[in-house]
């Protein structure tokens, strides 16, 4: 059986993962160091996910499997996945922008009022 990775070289290999994305987007220096905090903590967090991935979230009662029950991994990973995307969402909002394709401008022409 493969051995894991520990939760730290997790996080270490996902920190210098996102890093990089982001210096190959083009994203300036002082902006990296800015949100340097930020992306440890994602990559924190995904290693916490990471860690929990294989665990049940829901365990059935034996003598009735139609009785389920949440499991504290089921209720964590349900945890870490919100706190981690709210903070992709953040750090790509501020170190990428919007959207391409997000100015509400394209869409006058769909409009029925302006027809």
């Amino acid at each position: 059986m493969k051995k894991s990775k520990d939760k730290k070289t997790l996080a270490d290999d996902e920190y210098k993962r996102l890093v990089d994305l982001y210096k190959a987007a083009g994203v300036d220096e002082i902006k990296l160091q800015i949100y340097d905090e930020l992306i440890r903590k994602v990559a924190e967090v995904f290693a916490c996910l990471e860690a929990i991935k294989e665990l049940p979230s829901i365990i059935y009662d034996p003598k009735n499997p139609s009785i389920q029950r949440e499991t504290a991994a089921g209720r964590a990973r349900v945890k870490y996945m919100a706190q981690y995307t709210s903070a992709m969402q953040k750090l790509n909002k501020e170190l990428l922008g919007g959207l391409n394709g997000d100015d509400d401008g394209d869409l006058e022409k769909y409009d029925d009022d302006n027809n």
